[in-house]
Protein backbone atom coordinates (compact mmCIF):
# COMPACT_ATOMS: atom_id res chain seq x y z
CA UNK A 1 0.00 0.00 0.00
CA UNK A 2 0.90 3.43 -1.08
CA UNK A 3 1.10 6.11 2.36
CA UNK A 4 1.32 9.50 0.69
CA UNK A 5 3.11 11.83 2.46
CA UNK A 6 -0.41 13.61 3.77
CA UNK A 7 -1.23 9.97 5.63
CA UNK A 8 2.11 9.47 6.85
CA UNK A 9 2.08 13.22 8.69
CA UNK A 10 -1.80 11.98 9.61
CA UNK A 11 -0.32 8.68 11.44
CA UNK A 12 2.60 10.71 12.65
CA UNK A 13 -0.06 13.16 14.72
CA UNK A 14 -2.34 10.37 15.72
CA UNK A 15 0.93 8.43 17.21
CA UNK A 16 1.78 11.46 18.74
CA UNK A 17 -2.10 12.45 20.30
CA UNK A 18 -1.58 8.55 21.62
CA UNK A 19 1.35 9.03 22.99
CA UNK A 20 0.20 12.46 25.04
CA UNK A 21 -3.00 10.70 25.87
CA UNK A 22 -0.94 7.74 27.04
CA UNK A 23 0.98 9.34 29.43
CA UNK A 24 -1.83 11.91 30.71
CA UNK A 25 -3.52 7.99 32.03
CA UNK A 26 -0.25 6.76 33.52
CA UNK A 27 0.36 10.27 35.23
CA UNK A 28 -3.75 9.84 36.63
CA UNK A 29 -2.72 6.38 38.11
CA UNK A 30 0.30 7.63 39.68
CA UNK A 31 -1.16 10.52 41.07
CA UNK A 32 -4.47 7.95 42.02
CA UNK A 33 -1.46 5.92 43.79
CA UNK A 34 -0.54 8.83 45.98
CA UNK A 35 -4.07 9.80 46.90
CA UNK A 36 -4.78 6.33 48.30
CA UNK A 37 -1.35 5.74 49.13
CA UNK A 38 -2.37 6.71 52.80
CA UNK A 39 -2.06 4.12 55.96
CA UNK A 40 -5.03 3.37 58.43
CA UNK A 41 -4.52 2.81 61.70
CA UNK A 42 -6.23 1.31 65.05
CA UNK A 43 -5.15 3.59 68.15
CA UNK A 44 -5.43 3.18 71.67
CA UNK A 45 -8.57 4.67 72.11
CA UNK A 46 -10.22 2.02 69.05
CA UNK A 47 -10.43 4.37 66.69
CA UNK A 48 -9.63 3.74 63.07
CA UNK A 49 -7.56 7.01 61.66
CA UNK A 50 -6.20 7.34 58.19
CA UNK A 51 -3.54 9.41 57.84
CA UNK A 52 -3.17 10.21 53.88
CA UNK A 53 0.53 11.23 53.45
CA UNK A 54 3.54 10.99 55.92
CA UNK A 55 3.81 13.67 58.23
CA UNK A 56 6.18 16.72 58.61
CA UNK A 57 4.54 18.82 60.94
CA UNK A 58 3.79 16.67 64.27
CA UNK A 59 2.41 18.05 67.33
CA UNK A 60 2.09 15.95 70.91
CA UNK A 61 0.06 16.57 73.18
CA UNK A 62 1.70 14.01 76.30
CA UNK A 63 5.23 13.97 77.46
CA UNK A 64 5.46 10.94 76.80
CA UNK A 65 4.25 11.38 73.15
CA UNK A 66 7.12 13.91 72.52
CA UNK A 67 9.88 11.80 74.06
CA UNK A 68 8.80 8.72 71.64
CA UNK A 69 8.85 11.26 68.87
CA UNK A 70 12.47 12.37 70.00
CA UNK A 71 13.48 8.35 70.55
CA UNK A 72 12.71 7.91 66.97
CA UNK A 73 14.46 10.82 65.29
CA UNK A 74 11.32 12.72 64.36
CA UNK A 75 12.20 15.67 66.57
CA UNK A 76 13.09 18.09 63.85
CA UNK A 77 9.32 17.59 62.94
CA UNK A 78 7.60 18.14 66.39
CA UNK A 79 6.67 21.60 65.84
CA UNK A 80 4.20 22.05 69.00
CA UNK A 81 3.77 20.24 72.40
CA UNK A 82 2.97 20.59 75.79
CA UNK A 83 4.17 23.32 78.79
CA UNK A 84 5.27 20.05 80.78
CA UNK A 85 7.49 18.59 77.94
CA UNK A 86 11.11 19.17 79.45
CA UNK A 87 12.64 15.61 77.65
CA UNK A 88 14.78 15.41 75.76
CA UNK A 89 16.24 19.05 76.25
CA UNK A 90 15.04 20.63 72.88
CA UNK A 91 11.80 19.64 73.67
CA UNK A 92 11.64 22.46 76.04
CA UNK A 93 12.35 24.77 73.17
CA UNK A 94 9.53 23.75 70.78
CA UNK A 95 6.31 26.07 70.15
CA UNK A 96 4.23 25.28 73.36
CA UNK A 97 0.34 24.52 72.43
CA UNK A 98 -1.20 24.83 76.17
CA UNK A 99 -1.03 22.05 79.13
CA UNK A 100 -1.45 18.41 78.95
CA UNK A 101 -5.22 18.50 79.91
CA UNK A 102 -6.31 21.68 78.21
CA UNK A 103 -4.11 22.82 74.90
CA UNK A 104 -5.62 25.14 73.25
CA UNK A 105 -7.28 24.30 69.63
CA UNK A 106 -6.44 27.55 68.01
CA UNK A 107 -2.83 27.11 69.21
CA UNK A 108 -2.82 23.61 67.80
CA UNK A 109 -4.70 24.77 64.29
CA UNK A 110 -2.56 27.79 63.33
CA UNK A 111 0.50 25.47 63.49
CA UNK A 112 -0.79 23.95 60.78
CA UNK A 113 0.01 20.15 61.82
CA UNK A 114 -0.14 17.23 59.36
CA UNK A 115 -1.52 15.29 62.56
CA UNK A 116 -1.49 15.44 66.19
CA UNK A 117 -0.61 12.19 68.75
CA UNK A 118 -2.74 12.35 71.89
CA UNK A 119 -3.38 10.94 75.16
CA UNK A 120 -6.45 9.97 76.20
CA UNK A 121 -6.22 12.09 79.64
CA UNK A 122 -7.39 15.15 76.87
CA UNK A 123 -10.69 17.18 77.01
CA UNK A 124 -12.81 14.62 75.17
CA UNK A 125 -13.86 17.13 72.56
CA UNK A 126 -10.72 17.70 71.57
CA UNK A 127 -10.61 15.20 68.60
CA UNK A 128 -13.75 15.55 67.02
CA UNK A 129 -12.75 19.29 66.79
CA UNK A 130 -9.33 18.36 65.50
CA UNK A 131 -11.29 15.79 63.21
CA UNK A 132 -13.73 18.82 61.92
CA UNK A 133 -10.32 20.78 60.89
CA UNK A 134 -9.38 17.58 58.66
CA UNK A 135 -6.55 16.97 61.44
CA UNK A 136 -6.19 13.70 61.77
CA UNK A 137 -5.53 12.39 65.94
CA UNK A 138 -3.93 9.28 66.89
CA UNK A 139 -4.59 8.45 70.24
CA UNK A 140 -0.93 7.20 72.07
CA UNK A 141 -2.17 5.55 75.67
CA UNK A 142 -0.13 2.26 76.65
CA UNK A 143 -0.96 0.50 79.94
CA UNK A 144 2.00 -1.78 79.83
CA UNK A 145 5.53 -2.13 78.53
CA UNK A 146 4.23 -4.23 75.69
CA UNK A 147 2.23 -1.51 75.14
CA UNK A 148 4.56 1.16 75.15
CA UNK A 149 6.40 -0.99 72.47
CA UNK A 150 3.88 -1.68 70.18
CA UNK A 151 2.74 2.32 70.33
CA UNK A 152 6.43 2.96 68.86
CA UNK A 153 6.19 0.46 66.29
CA UNK A 154 2.32 2.44 65.53
CA UNK A 155 3.86 5.89 65.56
CA UNK A 156 7.15 4.29 63.32
CA UNK A 157 4.19 3.40 60.69
CA UNK A 158 2.52 6.55 60.71
CA UNK A 159 5.42 8.39 60.56
CA UNK A 160 7.26 6.77 57.90
CA UNK A 161 9.96 5.76 60.17
CA UNK A 162 9.31 1.58 60.20
CA UNK A 163 13.29 1.17 60.53
CA UNK A 164 14.09 3.52 63.47
CA UNK A 165 10.73 2.02 65.03
CA UNK A 166 12.20 -1.69 64.39
CA UNK A 167 15.37 -0.72 66.06
CA UNK A 168 14.85 1.24 69.16
CA UNK A 169 11.89 -1.71 69.72
CA UNK A 170 14.32 -4.44 69.67
CA UNK A 171 16.76 -2.76 71.93
CA UNK A 172 13.56 -2.14 74.72
CA UNK A 173 12.77 -5.52 74.00
CA UNK A 174 15.86 -6.89 75.14
CA UNK A 175 16.60 -4.30 78.37
CA UNK A 176 12.68 -5.73 78.95
CA UNK A 177 14.11 -9.13 79.00
CA UNK A 178 16.85 -8.34 80.64
CA UNK A 179 15.17 -7.03 83.78
CA UNK A 180 12.38 -8.99 84.35
CA UNK A 181 11.57 -11.42 87.04
CA UNK A 182 15.61 -12.75 87.74
CA UNK A 183 14.59 -13.03 91.55
CA UNK A 184 14.31 -15.84 93.82
CA UNK A 185 11.38 -14.73 95.77
CA UNK A 186 8.92 -11.86 95.23
CA UNK A 187 8.84 -9.42 97.37
CA UNK A 188 5.30 -6.65 98.45
CA UNK A 189 5.74 -3.93 96.89
CA UNK A 190 3.87 -0.56 97.42
CA UNK A 191 4.01 1.90 94.83
CA UNK A 192 3.13 5.64 95.96
CA UNK A 193 1.96 8.25 92.96
CA UNK A 194 0.48 10.28 95.91
CA UNK A 195 -0.04 10.37 99.95
CA UNK A 196 -2.70 12.10 101.52
CA UNK A 197 -4.72 10.31 100.49
CA UNK A 198 -2.36 7.57 99.76
CA UNK A 199 -2.81 6.59 95.95
CA UNK A 200 -1.02 3.69 93.96
CA UNK A 201 -0.84 1.92 90.57
CA UNK A 202 -2.90 -1.42 90.15
CA UNK A 203 -2.37 -3.84 87.95
CA UNK A 204 -4.17 -2.10 84.86
CA UNK A 205 -1.06 0.45 84.45
CA UNK A 206 2.12 0.39 83.06
CA UNK A 207 3.92 0.91 86.47
CA UNK A 208 1.89 -1.82 87.94
CA UNK A 209 3.19 -3.67 84.80
CA UNK A 210 7.25 -2.87 85.97
CA UNK A 211 6.47 -3.67 88.85
CA UNK A 212 5.30 -7.59 87.84
CA UNK A 213 8.01 -7.35 85.32
CA UNK A 214 10.59 -6.69 87.96
CA UNK A 215 9.79 -9.57 90.04
CA UNK A 216 7.63 -7.77 92.93
CA UNK A 217 4.38 -7.88 93.93
CA UNK A 218 2.14 -5.05 93.67
CA UNK A 219 0.30 -4.42 96.77
CA UNK A 220 -2.54 -2.13 94.97
CA UNK A 221 -3.46 -4.93 92.92
CA UNK A 222 -4.03 -7.20 95.86
CA UNK A 223 -6.44 -4.94 97.23
CA UNK A 224 -7.47 -4.31 94.04
CA UNK A 225 -6.81 -1.12 92.97
CA UNK A 226 -8.31 -0.07 89.28
CA UNK A 227 -6.20 2.87 87.30
CA UNK A 228 -4.63 5.25 89.76
CA UNK A 229 -6.81 4.58 93.45
CA UNK A 230 -6.74 5.29 96.89
CA UNK A 231 -5.58 2.81 99.35
CA UNK A 232 -6.25 3.05 103.06
CA UNK A 233 -3.76 2.60 105.97
CA UNK A 234 -5.33 -0.04 107.16
CA UNK A 235 -5.25 -2.29 103.38
CA UNK A 236 -1.00 -1.36 103.25
CA UNK A 237 -0.99 -2.34 106.68
CA UNK A 238 -2.46 -5.64 106.24
CA UNK A 239 -0.39 -6.62 103.24
CA UNK A 240 2.26 -5.63 104.60
CA UNK A 241 5.31 -4.16 101.62
CA UNK A 242 8.70 -4.69 102.26
CA UNK A 243 9.42 -2.03 99.58
CA UNK A 244 7.96 1.13 99.14
CA UNK A 245 8.67 3.08 95.98
CA UNK A 246 8.04 6.73 95.78
CA UNK A 247 7.25 8.94 92.59
CA UNK A 248 9.38 12.17 93.24
CA UNK A 249 6.79 14.18 92.41
CA UNK A 250 5.77 13.71 96.12
CA UNK A 251 8.16 16.27 97.71
CA UNK A 252 10.72 15.60 100.54
CA UNK A 253 8.03 16.29 103.33
CA UNK A 254 5.22 14.30 102.17
CA UNK A 255 8.25 11.32 102.13
CA UNK A 256 8.97 11.84 105.49
CA UNK A 257 5.66 11.46 106.60
CA UNK A 258 5.76 8.00 105.01
CA UNK A 259 8.35 7.33 107.02
CA UNK A 260 7.24 8.99 109.87
CA UNK A 261 3.63 7.92 110.39
CA UNK A 262 2.59 6.11 113.23
CA UNK A 263 -0.38 4.22 111.22
CA UNK A 264 2.90 2.57 108.94
CA UNK A 265 4.97 1.86 111.76
CA UNK A 266 4.67 -1.47 111.40
CA UNK A 267 4.88 -1.85 107.85
CA UNK A 268 8.23 -4.01 106.86
CA UNK A 269 9.43 -1.00 104.73
CA UNK A 270 8.86 1.54 107.11
CA UNK A 271 10.84 -0.61 109.89
CA UNK A 272 13.55 -1.52 107.45
CA UNK A 273 14.53 1.58 105.49
CA UNK A 274 13.05 0.70 102.40
CA UNK A 275 12.06 3.81 100.95
CA UNK A 276 12.85 4.71 97.39
CA UNK A 277 12.23 7.50 95.64
CA UNK A 278 11.96 7.65 91.45
CA UNK A 279 12.23 10.26 89.14
CA UNK A 280 8.75 11.00 88.36
CA UNK A 281 9.58 11.88 84.77
CA UNK A 282 10.91 8.55 84.40
CA UNK A 283 8.46 6.34 86.31
CA UNK A 284 5.10 8.33 85.22
CA UNK A 285 5.52 8.61 81.34
CA UNK A 286 4.57 5.66 79.24
CA UNK A 287 7.67 6.41 76.93
CA UNK A 288 10.98 4.93 76.49
CA UNK A 289 12.45 5.89 80.00
CA UNK A 290 9.99 3.87 81.50
CA UNK A 291 12.39 0.62 81.17
CA UNK A 292 14.85 2.68 82.46
CA UNK A 293 12.26 3.10 85.44
CA UNK A 294 11.97 -1.45 84.94
CA UNK A 295 15.72 -1.57 85.61
CA UNK A 296 16.19 0.64 88.35
CA UNK A 297 13.11 -1.37 90.15
CA UNK A 298 14.44 -4.75 89.40
CA UNK A 299 17.48 -3.90 90.89
CA UNK A 300 15.79 -2.27 93.83
CA UNK A 301 13.27 -5.90 94.02
CA UNK A 302 16.82 -7.82 94.00
CA UNK A 303 18.37 -6.28 96.67
CA UNK A 304 14.78 -6.96 98.79
CA UNK A 305 14.66 -10.62 97.33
Amino acid sequence: MNITPKKAACVVICALLLATLGAGCTQLSSNQTTQSGGITVTDDAGRTVTVAQTPHRIISLAPSITEDLFALGLGGKVVGDTTYDNYPPAAVNITKVGGFSSPSIEKIVSLNPDIVFASSLENNTLLSTLSGYGIPTVVINPTSLTGILNDLSLIGKVTGSTGNSSALVANLTQKMTANSISVASHPRVLYLVWYDPIMSAGADTFEGDIIAHAGGINVAQLANVSGYGTMSKESIVALNPSVIIANSAMNSTAVQQVKSDPALATVDAVKNGKIYILDSDIISRPGPRAFDALEQIAGIIRQAS
